[in-house]
């Protein structure tokens, strides 16, 4: 007598992953801050054609939660100043294996992505604009921390002090000023009886403001902020005018706080310089160098 036994493995094994990354930038439109860049987590979509002075609701995007914060639009030299927010991955992706025998067995794997964020309890890095390097303010903890913040590569200027008080303000500073150092040089020559060269240098400069009054605004050598040093908040105003050799109307600059600092737009400010010539050839230089130095933590 011959006994035949028979057994059946069935073996499912099924595995999907889909990540899906997308990174868009527009121009704004002239005269607009720039959108804030601050990673695939935040939505800035309220933040596109803000003119200055002016604000947005920067949120957590889909997939991600957290509370919204508001960005600040002051010039168009800095575009948006904010902080935050604080996001955390909503979306879990889930791969099961399983195996079919005499008995069954699932295995069950649970994958969660999340963004980084500054480490419990540490101030939140300034987001101040592409010009600016905040590496130094990753892990920096109140009250006292304090981190440098510099001109990133392909542009100058003194790097400046930013101070961390306390984790829900986070970082508190003013600046750095970073000029483009990418030259671009146009050389003509035209042979002809006489050659006038002109050259203009222009040298503007920031001095330290009064411990708890408002930093004075800088928005250009063309204006004149010379009234509003020292300042007080939070009922303190300032005239800004056009500088020498520039016309316009002049504006009237708010010192609510010091954290917003002076709040204001304008003056629009017209060169009444002409340079004339009767030369058959002309070369004009001009030179501008911009410094400014921390104002100290109000």
């Amino acid at each position: 007598t011959t006994t035949t036994s028979s057994t059946t493995l069935t073996v499912t094994t099924s595995t999907a992953t889909t990540t899906t990354t997308t990174t868009s930038t527009t121009t704004p439109e002239p005269g607009t801050c720039y959108p804030p860049v601050i990673g695939q987590d935040k939505d800035t979509s309220l933040c596109s054609g803000i003119v200055p002075p002016g604000s947005c609701t920067v949120s957590c995007a889909t997939g991600y939660s957290g509370d919204p914060v508001s960005y600040h639009c002051f010039n168009l030299v800095d575009n948006f100043v904010g902080i935050g927010p604080y996001c955390t991955s909503t979306t879990t992706t889930t791969s099961m294996t399983s195996v079919t025998t005499t008995a069954t067995t699932i295995t069950s794997t649970s994958t969660t992505t999340s963004t980084t964020t500054p480490l419990p309890g540490s101030c939140y890095p300034p987001v101040i604009g592409p010009d600016k390097d905040t590496s130094d303010c990753n892990a920096i903890f109140p009250p006292s921390g304090t981190c440098e913040v510099r001109c990133t590569a392909g542009y100058t200027g003194d790097p400046v002090t930013y101070y961390c008080l306390d984790a829900a303000t986070g970082f508190v500073g003013g600046g750095p000023v970073c000029t483009s150092s990418t030259t671009t040089s146009t050389t003509t020559t035209t042979t002809s009886s006489s050659a006038t060269l002109t050259t203009t240098t222009t040298t503007t400069s920031t001095t330290t403001p009064l411990p708890g009054s408002c930093y004075p605004p800088v928005i250009g050598q063309d204006k004149d902020t010379s009234e509003c040093s020292p300042i007080f908040p939070p009922d303190g105003t300032c005239t800004v005018r056009c500088a020498a050799g520039y016309s316009g109307d002049p504006v009237t600059y708010y010192c609510y706080n010091l954290v917003d600092n002076f709040v204001g737009s304008g003056p629009d400010c017209t060169s009444t310089t002409t340079t004339t010539s009767s030369t058959v050839s002309s070369t004009t230089t001009t030179t501008t160098t911009t410094s400014t130095t921390t104002p100290i933590p109000g």
